[in-house]
Formats: structure tokens, C-alpha cells, sequence
């Protein structure tokens, strides 16, 4: 085991493919730089999933940056929960595990703040004597540190005379975004969501907070005029930031050269796979099949389109429309990738079904540990503590829903009999989490 080994965790969504499409860009954009040995993402709400992502990369120097605006809830309890980690650093056995700031907390994202800022405040002339700035927050009530840097960058902004009034409101706190209108009396707000990406809180969740439909920049409300910014992790630049602070920690993230679009992918699993590709086999992984020279859906017809990108390939199979769960058996046909390499197999299949060749290679070499709901359920920091006291009747509802239309097979439950256990599933999802709280809550 050697090498370095970044990881971009975000939150995810079930609802929009934009919360994890901006980490996913990013990482993207690292692996054409060749900054690191092996590149991916880890997600709440989608996979692969915090609690696995660590066991589908090999490299010795795992370096976890959070893509999120604001250190908290999420960053401070459940991301070092579900990850095992004991502290910024976290040593297990010869690998080092660095957690990083939130980009929210490095100083560079200021400099995204104040672009967004003038590009609004030159386009619309806004005098700041007659402007408000409203720093838009998530906030929570279960850890008062997510409030923090977006009343930072009020504070900065009020103390920069961009404006005439600055104040920071939250989706999920006090103040809330309403009261805007009741703590500035400008004729014009400029409303700056602190959010990484456009996803449901940015497109529904706040401009319904704020009375605006979001579909425009400049909309009238109770006689002011609301002009609704990009969030401010819509940008590039943001690959600068992740930069930053991975290098902060004293590894070496330069550019190198870069073999194919499918190469700095987490490895683990790979060196089975290409065994097996040599072997001169056609593999089938759910709806996908792969041999040494292709991968390719097993219901395309002969105008299938050929793909050429991890991105494309993502949005094709993953994105319109949106399929939160990559593995559920709906995966859209009609295309297929030709391979360089047999290794580029497994960075396809890992665009497909993430983390899937990981778990397929353990379970075949008998070193798959599936972890049962109650082990879940003990974890947890949130909503899903003690989830594993669910009814069966419940429990049952949720596997049918959830469980029965993926193409892995949950190796979690060992009362079932799986259909094809070469494609395990060693953990609840978080979709079925959300599915199964929610059908017990309705009872």
C-alpha cells in the first residue's frame, strides 16, 4: 500500500443530481490534473457513502477534504463518525488519514464571495446606500457551529462597505431567511446563498423562504427588489480551494501526467478484475457487461452511442434523469465504452455503480464484512439512531421498496437468501435509512 489517495465529501441528495454534480466537476477536474494517485467522492445522501469509501482506495495517505460551506453538524459529527475517525489525523495500522477545514473555512472562498458580489452589484448599478446583503446560511440547531462562517463573511462584508446593511439569515436556524425583510429597510437585497451547488436548497428551498420563484435574478417583493446570486460553490475556482487546503497538509497534490480520462480512480478491486478480463471472460455487473476491449449495457441496440468521458458517461447514465440510487436496475441503455486498457474497466464500472467492484472483489476473496442494521443504527449521530428498532413489518416494506429494485443484493441481511451474491451490498444505504424512517413515522 502506497501512494496518496484524495477524497472530496459532500452531502448529496435524493431529489437533484446538482448537489453531488459540483463535487463530482470537481473531481473530474483533479483527475485531468493528475493530482493525486487515486480521486473520488464520498456522499450522505448517495454513494459511495462515507462509511465505504475508505475501502475503495488503497493508497497509504488518504486525505478527506469536505466540500461544505460551514464546518458543523455534518463535518464534526457525522462524516468522523461514519468515516471511524478519531481526530484531524487518524492512523490505522501503516495508512494516515488527514481530515481537512471545510472549503468554507479557507480564506480563498472570500474571494469567490466578493466576485459574486460585484458581478451582481456592476450588472444591476446598485448604490451601496441603497443595497442589502443577505448571507445565506443552512444552520442547525444541532451543532451552532454551522452558523459560524456565514456570519464571518456578513461580518468581512459589512466591514468592506459593500453595502448598506449586511446581515446573515439561515434555512435552518435563527435568524431565518424571512426576517430579512424585517432587519433591513434598503430598497434593494442582494441574497447570496452559501451553499455549495444549485441543488434543492439553492433552486426550491430558499427562494421559497425568500418569496421569490428563483427563476430570475432581479424579482419584487414586499416592495423591494430581490436579486438572487449563483451559489458560491458554483465556480471552478473551487478546484483551487481543495487544492489549498489538501496541500496544507504537507503532501505533495501537483499536477502529473494524465494516461487516459479514466485514470487517478480509487484502485481497489482493479487488479481482480483485469485477472478475470484476461482470462478472456465476459463479466456481468447488473445491467452493465464488460470484457477486456468494452463495457457496455447488456440491452443496447445497434445505435448504441459511445462514450468517451467519466462526465458523460455519469450524466447519461445517472443524471437525466436523476437516479439517486446508481444501482437500482433502471439504468438507461443505449450505450457502450471502448477501453484503451482492460484497468479502464473498472474506473467505467466505478462511474456506473461506485464502489461496487470494491465490495465484488472482497466478497469473491471472502473478505467482505457486511454490517448488520443494529451496527448502522449504533453509529448514527441524527435521525437514523436506533433505526434497527424499526418493525419488521417495516424493515421488510423498506427492503421490498428500496432493496428489491437494486441490482446488489444486501449481504446485511444474512436471513435472506440473495439472488446473486456476487454483488453485495454489505451496508444499509442511506436511502433505505430514509425510506425506512419515513414508512415509520407514517404508521
Amino acid at each position: 500500500m502506497s501512494g496518496i489517495a484524495l477524497i472530496l465529501a459532500g452531502h448529496g441528495s435524493h431529489i437533484s443530481a446538482n448537489t453531488a454534480g459540483v463535487v463530482w466537476a470537481c473531481v473530474d477536474r483533479l483527475r485531468q490534473l493528475g493530482v493525486a494517485d487515486e480521486i473520488t467522492a464520498c456522499f450522505w445522501k448517495e454513494t459511495p457513502a462515507f462509511s465505504q469509501v475508505l475501502d475503495t482506495v488503497e493508497a497509504e495517505d488518504v486525505v478527506i477534504v469536505p466540500l461544505f460551506t460551514a464546518r458543523g453538524y455534518f463535518t464534526q459529527q457525522v462524516l468522523p463518525s461514519e468515516m471511524g475517525l478519531c481526530s484531524p489525523l487518524t492512523r490505522r495500522g501503516q495508512r494516515r488519514i488527514t481530515l481537512t477545514p471545510t472549503i468554507g473555512e479557507h480564506e480563498q472562498l472570500a474571494t469567490i464571495v466578493d466576485q459574486r458580489l460585484r458581478r451582481t452589484i456592476k450588472r444591476f448599478d446598485l448604490p451601496a446606500r441603497d443595497t442589502a446583503i443577505a448571507v445565506i446560511g443552512h444552520g442547525t440547531r444541532r451543532n451552532r457551529a454551522s452558523r459560524d462562517t456565514a456570519r464571518d463573511q456578513a461580518e468581512r462584508l459589512r466591514q468592506a462597505g459593500y453595502a448598506n446593511e449586511v446581515v446573515a439569515v439561515y434555512l435552518d436556524d435563527h435568524p431565518d431567511i424571512p426576517s430579512v425583510y424585517r432587519s433591513t429597510r434598503s430598497a434593494n437585497i442582494i441574497a447570496l446563498p452559501y451553499f455549495l451547488a444549485a441543488g434543492s436548497h439553492v433552486g426550491m428551498d430558499v427562494p421559497r423562504a425568500l418569496g421569490i420563484t428563483g427563476q430570475s435574478e432581479a424579482e419584487r417583493v414586499n416592495g423591494r427588489t430581490v436579486y438572487y446570486c449563483d451559489p458560491v460553490g458554483a465556480d471552478a475556482s473551487i478546484n483551487q480551494v481543495v487544492l489549498a487546503l489538501a496541500r496544507d497538509t504537507g503532501l505533495p497534490f501537483e499536477p502529473k501526467r494524465v494516461e487516459s480520462p479514466w485514470s487517478r480512480f480509487p484502485s481497489a478491486g482493479r487488479r481482480a478484475l483485469r485477472h478475470s478480463l484476461e482470462a478472456g471472460k465476459i463479466l456481468r455487473f447488473g445491467q452493465v457487461l464488460v470484457s477486456s476491449e468494452r463495457v457496455w449495457h447488456r440491452d443496447n441496440t445497434k445505435e448504441s452511442r459511445s462514450i468517451a468521458t467519466p462526465a458523460a458517461l455519469r450524466c447519461y447514465t445517472r443524471e437525466n434523469p436523476f437516479r439517486p440510487l446508481p444501482s437500482s436496475n433502471d439504468l438507461p441503455a443505449g450505450w457502450q465504452v471502448d477501453l484503451a486498457t482492460p484497468d479502464d474497466a473498472q474506473a467505467v464500472i466505478e462511474t456506473v455503480y461506485p464502489g461496487l467492484i470494491a465490495d465484488w472483489a472482497a466478497a469473491s476473496a471472502g473478505r467482505l464484512a457486511p454490517e448488520p442494521l443494529e451496527a448502522v443504527s449504533k453509529r448514527q449521530a441524527g435521525m437514523f439512531k436506533g433505526i434497527h428498532k424499526l418493525s419488521s413489518a417495516v424493515i421488510k416494506k423498506t427492503l421490498d421498496k428500496v432493496c428489491g429494485r437494486c441490482i446488489r443484493q444486501p449481504s446485511w441481511r444474512p436471513d435472506l437468501t440473495a439472488a446473486d451474491k456476487r454483488l453485495p451490498c454489505r451496508s444499509a444505504c442511506n436511502l433505505w435509512l430514509s425510506t425506512a424512517r419515513y414508512s415509520g413515522e407514517a404508521r
